[in-house]
């Protein structure tokens, strides 16, 4: 039958030894919530537990441990002769040997397996308690802390003696146990010292998580004494627990030396002075900066870190807003316009989405279609005239006035099969219309036409052309821009109305449809509610940035917090927009869920049966109502929580 001290370093023993040094022990018991032992006691006793649990804490009351019989606690303070820097409580009822400090002096001093054994076990209780005190593997779960302590290797390092060097590759990350050591950055020009980091600081989390060489020497002031933790073990960590991620992933922010990602356009702002556009060219990326956010993206160089950036901001301003210049550089790095460092083992597999990219959004692109869009405008330039969009009002009223005496009640699922492929390569066309209208307003206000292409996003078809160069003209020109491409939907839409004069059947039908479907597009493009073509207009006619975003938060985070009047005309108008927005989501939302299910249940072969098709119905106008609600509601979540950057 197993003795009380048959486990851990009591095996490196005899059966004969353990049974001894059991019958020297003294049976003790105590209550659930007793102390069995408190800090600064004298270390008179080890204690063996034989049943029951109890709590290690410190001296600060941080848990260290929570341990289940057979376990051995005080050992610590008896091999080192020092007194007890811990509390052990009772957590339930428990029984115990109580082992003489003397007895166990004396058989560690015979037996020196025995006292290899308990040194390494007090040596892994000793590390477990400092992983859950200090540093950020501190709050992990106790089973990730035993895992991780079971992997550490102990160092000790010499005055002067590097823990790692700038530029060498590593795979193990150290966390300081004792002693100071200084951060030092080599430039051509010789060493400069970044900061000093004592117990609890993590070296080398960069290279390992990045799989980058090291940033940066750190050398030990005097003794040092670490833990090393293998590559492997963090990035399993990390993995399992995202609260590790977030803390590392913010060490990593903290010393990270953002930079700029590389050569960047910065032009003024055509409508105000104080303000920038930063453009990346390659990416036919935009940005926006304010005075302020210009001169800490001036600064990124990647030598100085955020704390440097914050002494920059201040020595400017006078005003040490670190919290601005955090949400800015983060702004930046959300756009790509700033180096970030990133966790390898966090990243999606890129086959996979590659895979993901081409099942989801398969599409046929121009990566540069400027030079098409220069002969489009040379060609269509007589229509971006007054007189050109006054035709194009008048064919769009006339030709669907003239329209609406042929119209009928019809459905896509009277047009049959061939109806329905002419509906589409119709609608295709006036997709591909509304793009080119926007690229050729583009092109005759000076500006460069990017990427163009059509596909599929999440099975919906689209067609895009990239005119964000337009941020770097004067608004009026914006607004042209932007109003090109419903435009173009409202003179197609007349001159089908027209067209259909010359049909008869289902065919004119089909057209008739058409028509009313694109004027469907020019309602749906120029909501000002939702951002599209009419947002940005409205935007640019009241310039107003990020009105939605502005809107948004005057009533769901200024007004909710500290209610009142408002102020100016402007804050009036964030109200009424906000206002108008909700009510636009709850209408839509009304419409879809009485008309959707009714639609679908026409198209739906009968075949199906009632049930099926009603479901469907169902199913489709929930989810068509969950898109149009969830990004209001996300919207106004992000006004009151988001912390605005320095843009404008």
């Amino acid at each position: 039958m197993a003795g009380p001290l048959d486990f851990g370093p009591f095996l490196s023993l005899s059966v004969v030894e353990r049974r001894a040094l059991a019958v020297r022990a003294k049976a003790v018991r105590a209550a659930r919530g007793s102390h069995l032992l408190r800090a600064g006691d004298e270390p008179d006793a080890a204690y063996v537990l034989t049943a029951g649990r109890i709590r290690v804490s410190g001296a600060d009351g941080a848990v260290i441990a929570t341990m289940t019989a057979p376990a051995i606690v005080g050992e610590l303070a008896v091999l080192e002769g020092r007194r007890r820097s811990a509390d052990v409580v009772a957590l339930e009822p428990v029984r115990a040997l109580r082992i003489d400090a003397d007895d166990l002096r004396i058989l560690a001093s015979e037996r020196a397996g025995f006292a290899k054994t308990l040194e390494a076990f007090a040596d892994a209780r000793r590390t477990s308690g400092f992983l859950r005190r200090q540093g950020p593997f501190s709050g992990l779960p106790w089973q990730e802390i035993e895992r991780l302590a079971a992997e550490l290797r102990p160092a000790r390092f010499e005055p002067g003696e590097d823990l790692v060097r700038q530029g060498e590759r590593g795979d193990e990350v150290m966390l300081i146990r004792e002693g100071e050591t200084v951060v030092i950055q080599e430039d051509p020009g010789g060493e400069r010292q970044l900061a000093r980091l004592g117990p609890g600081a993590l070296i080398g989390e960069i290279a390992v998580l990045t799989g980058s060489a090291r940033t940066a020497t750190v050398r030990a002031v005097g003794i040092v004494e670490a833990l090393l933790v293998p590559g492997d073990a963090v990035r399993a960590a990390v993995k399992r627990h995202r609260s590790l991620l977030d803390r590392v992933s913010s060490v990593m922010q903290a010393r990270h030396r953002p930079g700029r990602t590389g050569e960047h356009r910065v032009e003024r702002a055509p409508d105000d002075p104080e303000a920038v556009i930063l453009n990346d060219p390659g990416r036919a990326v935009y940005m926006r900066l304010d005075r302020q956010a210009h001169a800490i993206y001036e600064d990124l160089d990647g030598e100085r870190t955020l704390r440097d950036l914050v002494m920059r901001h201040f020595e400017r301003t006078g005003r040490l807003d670190p919290q601005a210049v955090f949400s800015t550089v983060a702004a930046l790095q959300a756009s790509g316009f700033a180096t970030m460092p990133h966790v390898a083992s966090d990243a999606p597999d890129a086959r996979l989405m590659r895979i993901a990219d081409a099942v989801l959004a398969p599409r046929m692109e121009i990566r540069d279609a400027d030079g098409a869009a220069e002969l489009v405008h040379r060609a269509a330039a007589p229509l971006y005239t007054r007189a050109g969009a006054i035709v194009a009002v008048m064919l769009g009223i006339l030709g669907l006035a003239s329209a609406l005496p042929l119209l009928r009640t019809a459905t896509l699922g009277d047009f049959g099969v061939v109806g329905i492929a002419v509906a589409f390569v119709l609608l295709l066309v006036a997709g591909v219309g509304h793009e080119i209208a926007h690229a050729v307003a583009a092109k005759a206000e000076g500006c460069r036409v990017g990427r163009a292409g059509m596909g599929l996003f999440w099975f919906t078809p689209v067609v895009y052309v990239d005119t964000s160069a337009t941020w770097a003209i004067p608004r009026w020109g914006r607004i042209r821009v932007n109003a090109a491409g419903p435009l173009f939907n409202l003179a197609f839409a007349g001159a089908l109305g027209l067209f259909a004069h010359l049909l008869a059947g289902v065919a004119q039908d089909v057209v008739v449809w058409l028509a009313l479907a694109n004027v469907a597009l020019v309602v749906f493009n120029l909501s000002p509610l939702l951002e599209f073509d009419g947002y940005y207009v409205l935007a640019d006619l009241t310039d107003t940035n990020a009105l939605r975003r502005k809107a948004m938060r005057f009533v769901f985070r200024d007004l909710l917090d500290r209610p009142r009047r408002p102020a100016s005309r402007r804050e009036m108008g964030f109200m009424a927009y906000a206002v108008a927005a909700l009510l636009y989501v709850l209408v839509m939302s009304a419409l879809v869920l009485r008309n959707v299910p009714g639609l679908v249940g026409g198209l739906v072969p009968t075949t199906m049966g009632d049930g099926v098709r009603a479901g469907i119905g169902v199913a489709l106008a929930l989810g068509l109502t969950v898109m149009l609600v969830a990004p209001f509601v996300s919207e106004a979540i992000d006004a009151r929580s988001r912390v605005e950057p320095g843009a404008a």
